[in-house]
Parts: structure tokens; sequence; C-alpha cells
């Protein structure tokens, strides 16, 4: 979820007089292919290494006191430092003009990348990011994990981020789905964003990455523990997603019908209830309006009548949770959180299978039989089995190895090299080695905590830590 950047002061913007802006806000949007980039996001879970505890908030070890010492830091000043951002007079965000680290309800925290134009240099920024994690955490006695799902918290055990918004979101969530304060507090996810040129590239794109979807899900499973016992799926964070409220989350119909383009996503984005107006530096909780009559005819807030604007609607659209959505960049959503390859794979699978053309065609071919309902359902079936989820054209698992192979080869020819020569589909491997051993690294997880670990889920901390040695020796850029 988004953290506003920080402003000198809370200017809204004029009202809106038409749909016809929010058509052009995405139009405006449109690149030229040479300008095209890939932005990646990934959240983690912070824990205390002596009990291994979710880490708190507040106090020492704590998130607010990391984060102070992540903009303090002397050799992060060097390199340009970070702004603070602060809500209620609380630290829960820091921006600088190439990313931003943020805070999830839970706590979870969440490095947002720069817009990059190779894998090299996402991987490279993730390495980064991690290595000065490693270096302010251990002396205090800190590390992280990366997981789709807490394996061992209960829901009381998580901590309380103070900010606004999620205030907001805390009080109506219950009321559209049973799982949502989990999706808030108990989900880690690793998220990419993507370019586009015209209308109708965007229109390919949003139908490839939204049919790929449960594919992505099953690739990145890893979320079979809850509390501390596997949990009978393969990815608590999409069962999680499936009850959370399914009229801002799923798979939007819309996006596969005939006719699609802006107009008819903002119609669809328009009928998502809204959570909050932002005015005079608060967040006026107005869960469950329309924003179509925001827009329309203006909304009572506090006792003051206002009228939406642009930046009403860019706030709007961090509120819409479907497992792709439509901001200025299109933003992939459907995978679980991993170690510190995976969050490399996910942006790779995506460039390979979006930035280039042939790829593109041959995915959208392979796909084209799956509907919104078909989408539903065999998400539903991936949580539970993963490779072995059927679809209507057979089991995934072949599927899934098509889908690689499409990716492989668009990245192939896009031929953004390192410094050795490697294109960037070698970030694809950990995937392309999980699909050939037919396991979820969800089922290699199941299979170590009932063979080796021999029931004691204590030792996942060995695997799915970001700081052990295994995963440090990756940090080098190349």
């Amino acid at each position: 979820m988004s953290t506003v950047a920080p402003s000198d002061q809370d200017d809204p913007g004029p009202p809106l007089g038409s749909q016809d802006e929010l058509v052009e806000y995405f139009r405006s949007a449109e690149k030229p292919r040479a300008q095209f980039r890939v932005g990646t996001e990934h959240e983690k879970f912070g824990f205390v290494r002596s009990d291994r505890r979710p880490l708190p908030y507040l106090g020492e070890p704590g998130i607010e006191s990391l984060l102070r010492a992540i903009a303090d830091d002397p050799e992060e000043r060097r390199a340009g430092g970070w702004m603070p951002v602060h809500d209620g007079g609380h630290l829960i965000a820091l921006f600088r003009d190439d990313g931003s680290i943020t805070l999830e309800p839970g706590g979870q925290l969440e490095l947002s990348g720069a817009p990059l134009a190779t894998m090299h240099q996402t991987c490279a920024e993730v390495g980064r990011h991690l290595a000065l994690l490693r270096r302010l955490c251990l002396p205090r006695g800190v590390g992280f994990i990366g997981m789709g799902f807490h394996p061992t918290a209960r829901f009381a055990d998580m901590p309380t981020v103070p900010k606004a918004r999620y205030a907001v979101m805390e009080r109506y969530m219950p009321q559209v789905g049973a799982r949502g304060l989990d999706m808030m507090k108990r989900t880690a996810t690793v998220q990419a964003n993507y370019d586009w040129a015209s209308e109708d590239d965007m229109v390919r794109s949003f139908s490839v990455a939204l049919r790929a979807a449960p594919f992505v899900a099953a690739l990145f499973a890893n979320s079979p523990f809850v509390e501390g016992q596997p949990c009978g799926v393969l990815s608590e964070r999409q069962r999680v997603w499936a009850d959370t409220d399914r009229r801002r989350a799923g798979f939007p119909s819309a996006v596969l019908e005939a006719g699609f383009g802006y107009r008819r996503w903002v119609d669809v984005v328009l009928d998502v209830p809204m959570y909050f107006v932002r005015r005079d530096g608060r967040h006026h909780d107005v869960a469950g309006a329309s924003f179509r009559t925001f827009l329309r005819e203006g909304l009572d807030v506090d006792g003051a009548h206002v009228r939406a604007t642009l930046r009403d609607f860019a706030d709007h659209l961090t509120t819409v949770f479907f497992e792709v959505r439509l901001k200025r960049v299109l933003e992939v959503r459907a995978a679980d959180c991993g170690p510190w390859s995976r969050i490399c794979a996910l942006p790779a699978l995506h460039k390979g299978l979006l930035y280039d053309d042939t790829a593109r065609d041959q995915a959208a071919e392979l796909l084209a039989f799956l509907d919104a309902e078909a989408l539903t359902r065999l998400r539903a079936d991936v949580v539970v089995r993963g490779y072995r989820a059927e679809s209507a054209n057979g089991p995934i698992l072949p599927l899934c190895e098509r889908l690689l192979d499409i990716a492989a080869g668009g990245l192939a020819r896009l031929s953004c090299k390192d410094a050795q020569g490697r294109d960037e589909s070698r970030f694809l491997r950990p995937l392309v080695e999980s699909v050939a051993r037919g396991e979820t690294f969800a089922e290699r997880l199941l299979g170590l905590y009932r063979d080796r670990w021999h029931g004691d889920l204590s030792r996942i901390w060995e695997e799915v830590e970001f700081f052990h040695e295994d995963e440090t020796r990756e940090l080098v850029p190349t």
C-alpha cells in the first residue's frame, strides 16, 4: 500500500470537472518505449532475533527507531539521504528521489525502488537495501524474513503502525470480508510496475498480466504456515486476498472484455468504494462512499462540503487491490514475497512477458482461454495445489513452463546485458528450477518441516531470513 510523499502543504488541487480528466490522467502516462522502466517493491517481516517475535513499532529495538537509524546513517547521508515522513508525530516512512521505505499496517517494511532500465540495476538496488539493513539490524538484534504470510505470529502479536489511513481501513475491512485485517497485518508481497506506450499497448499488457496472475501465484507460492503450523494451503496470502473485499480485489472482468481502455478502467475504479479523503493534513473517514458521487456532487466531510480533485483520485487508486491494477504505471500484485532471488525474478518475469511484443503475443495466445471467472477458480485451486492445479486446458505446470520460456525469450531479445555479458533471463533461474522439480517454494519448506526439521518450525528462520550467509553472498552487484 502507498504512503503519500511529503510536501510543504496539504493542497488537494482544483476540483475535477468531468471523467474526461481522469481518462487524460492515464493517457498522459504514456511513454516512448525507449523510456520504459521497471519499478520493484517488496515487503518483509521484521523480528527480534532473540525470541523471533515480530519487531514492535515503538521502543528499542523497534521499527520507528530503525527508520530513524536509516535516516541518520552517515553512509546513507553521503548517498543523498532520506526525507522523513511523520504521521501524528510518528516516523512512518522515508523518501528520496529514487525510492521510498514505507510501512504496511503490521509493520512490514517495504522498499519501493526506483524506476530502472534493467533487472541488473534492480537486483543491485535490492542488494544495497538488504546490505544496509544487515549492517544496521544485526547489532540491534533484528532480522527480516521473506514470506507471503507470517509463519508464526498471531494477529494480536503484530504491531500496529500509527498511520491514519490504516485506522480507516481497520474500521471498514471487517464489514466487507473476513480476512481484511489479516491482509493488512500478516501478508507480504513483491510487486513490479511497468510502463506503456499507447492505450492499445496498455490494454494488451493489462490483459496478459491479469491472465498470468494465477500462474504467478503458483510460481511464487510461499506461505504454507499459519501460527506455527502447516495451514493446508501453499499460499495463505492468496487465500486471504480471496476473502478481503471482492469489490476491490481479484480479477476485474472488464479488463478482458472487448472495448476495454482508459475510459472503461475509470468506470471500474469509480465503482470501488472509497476509504478516505485527505484535507488539512488529515485522513477523513468516508469508507463506503462512492467516488462517482464525489466526482459529480461532492461529499460532506466532517462538516465541510468538498469536491473531488485529481489528487483524491490518485489516492483512491492506491486503495484498488486487484491482482493487476492501473495507476500511472501498470502494477502486478499476485506474488508472495520470498527470498532475495525471487524478489529479482518477479520483475524479470513480467518484463520478459510485457516489454517484448513477440513474447506478449505468445503469452496472450497461450492464456486467451481464461476469463475472469476461470481466473478466480484457478487461483482457488492454485492456493491449495500449486503446480498440480487444473485449468480448462489441463494441468498448469506445463503452462508455467511455457510462460517462463516465453519470458526468457523476451528478455533475450531485449538483450539488456550485464558486465559479464549475461542477459536478464538469468533472474528467472529460481522459477525455472522450481518448475523443473514440479515443487513450489512452499512445498520445499513443507518438505523441510516434515523431514529435516521434524516438525520444529523454528528452523524456518534458517531458510527465509534475509541476513544468513548464503543470502548475503548474493548481494554483490553484477
